[in-house]
């Protein structure tokens, strides 16, 4: 569905840019193993259903701000190279949409060959909960955008994104706001010298 022609997205934008506070003074920074799901449904919902293609679409996004974000002397996405001290960082997607209507929406804008625009509407809430090295929680944070896709567009104004490229924007703003609380809450403990001390 993020490949459709004819197609332009527009990020809510209900969160903002954020810039994710330097770590660089610091000589000893924590290690971290991501664990990271994508779901259909809304947070909380013991019936949300995973996707993992969505979640392997967004990783090279994730590792990027994960990368860029100079929070971490060593990160990782898989749980077999988790090492003893790690925290970890449960980061969930959910995306809770109406899947049918924006079927029912492309069906119409199809059937009249694109001259009536559809239009479909994804919510994204994510989630950030930490854990520290023995798996005690640590804290939890959640936010939230939505992206508005307009299908038979004749005129694509400027503003608009590809639908992929507005939920790699959408996830990376969200993302780093996460990030920034979590590292204004103390959730992770950052030391200079050989220490490194661990709440």
């Amino acid at each position: 569905m993020l490949a459709l022609t004819g197609c332009a997205s527009f990020p809510g934008n209900e969160v903002a840019e954020t810039s994710i506070p330097s770590m660089a003074r610091y000589e000893q920074r924590p290690s971290v193993y991501v664990d990271f799901n994508f779901y259909r449904g809304d947070a909380g919902d013991g019936q949300a259903v995973e996707m993992p293609q969505a979640r392997d679409m967004l990783k090279p996004q994730l590792e990027s701000v994960l990368r860029d974000s100079g929070l971490f002397s060593r990160y990782t996405l898989d749980p077999f190279q988790k090492q003893p001290g790690d925290y970890t960082l449960k980061l969930a997607v959910y995306n809770g949409g109406s899947e049918g209507a924006a079927m029912v929406s492309g069906m119409i804008s199809g059937l009249t060959l694109m001259i009536i625009p559809a239009t479909a509407k994804d919510e994204y809430s994510m989630t950030l909960q930490v854990l520290d090295s023995d798996d005690k929680p640590v804290s939890m944070a959640q936010n939230h955008d939505s992206i508005r896709t307009w299908m038979g567009l004749v005129f694509i104004p400027m503003m608009a994104y590809t639908p992929a490229d507005a939920v790699s924007d959408s996830f990376r703003r969200q993302l780093n706001a996460l990030l920034k609380q979590m590292v204004e809450r103390d959730a992770l403990k950052y030391a200079q010298g050989q220490l490194l001390l661990r709440g």
